[in-house]
């Protein structure tokens, strides 16, 4: 529930003061045809290997490091609005948080200090099997988030499957989310 507050909260922000230009993944601006931006991720080494829904999947180095990549298209799959990029999952709590730690530092060395962050663990214990039982739970929050031109970044730690956990960096282009937004105020 926080992270989501923390969400919007830097997204509403972003849309207010950025909305002038694009946000970019690896150089590319998050904009126009999914079809162009893709080829452009192929141009740069990623290898599509799915897709569902209206994401487009891609697996790559990303900083060095194996990463699978998911390209978020409008409702009616033609523009791009988004990239997320997945670290691989672990049980290991110390491999998660190191991996957090190292891009949270990265992001505040380029951006500056996070519009937002909460990073919080009621575990009693230091133990691996606590850390990863509360991060199932759900009630461990690890998030941070950075307002850029052109949209934000948010980078945190989320449970996956039964007992394990993942980095996820999320990449949001402000436009793109007031376009949607415009949209859908349409709708109701």
């Amino acid at each position: 529930m926080t992270r989501i507050v923390i969400t919007l909260m830097v997204l509403f922000a972003a849309i207010n003061a950025t909305a002038q230009e694009h946000l970019s993944f690896k150089g590319i601006p998050i904009e126009g045809s999914m079809t162009k931006f893709c080829q452009k991720l192929k141009a740069k080494g990623f290898t599509q290997f799915g897709r569902d829904n209206n994401v487009t999947i891609f697996t790559g180095d990303f900083t060095g490091r194996q990463a699978t990549i998911g390209v978020g298209a409008t409702d009616d799959g033609k523009s791009v609005h988004s990239v997320i990029v997945i670290f691989d999952e672990s049980d290991e709590w110390n491999t998660l948080v190191s991996t957090y730690d190292y891009y949270k530092s990265l992001y505040t060395r380029k951006y500056g200090e996070p519009s937002a962050c909460r990073e919080y663990n009621p575990s009693y214990r230091n133990s691996n099997i606590s850390l990863m039982y509360e991060l199932g739970q759900g009630t461990v929050t690890y998030a941070s988030a950075w307002v850029v031109t052109g949209g934000t970044i948010e980078l945190s730690i989320d449970k996956s499957g039964d007992s394990d956990g993942v980095v996820i960096i999320r990449y949001r282009d402000a436009q793109n989310v007031e376009t949607k937004i415009q949209k859908d105020l349409e709708d109701i």
